[in-house]
């Protein structure tokens, strides 16, 4: 059996977060959220992630800095 995944899905907008986290989850994957970028970045630090879905547009930190900070530490 393979590994379950872990995606961490980051967006501010509530009904997208649970939309996508709700078909993930469906498919087998361990699911972790986040509203903002501070929030993921903290997330993403504190879990084994394997796969990062991120909003681009997201208040006080666009997604391509947090992108930036991900990629930084990790080959996610």
């Amino acid at each position: 059996m393979a590994a379950e995944k872990t995606v961490l899905v980051v967006d501010d907008e509530a009904m997208i977060r649970e939309s996508v986290s709700a078909y993930l989850a469906k498919q087998g994957c361990r699911v972790l959220t986040a509203e903002t970028g501070e929030e993921a970045l903290d997330v993403f630090q504190k879990n084994p992630v394997t796969f990062v879905i991120l909003d681009l547009m997201l208040p006080g930190m666009p997604g391509e800095e947090i992108c930036r900070a991900i990629r930084g530490q990790s080959r996610v």
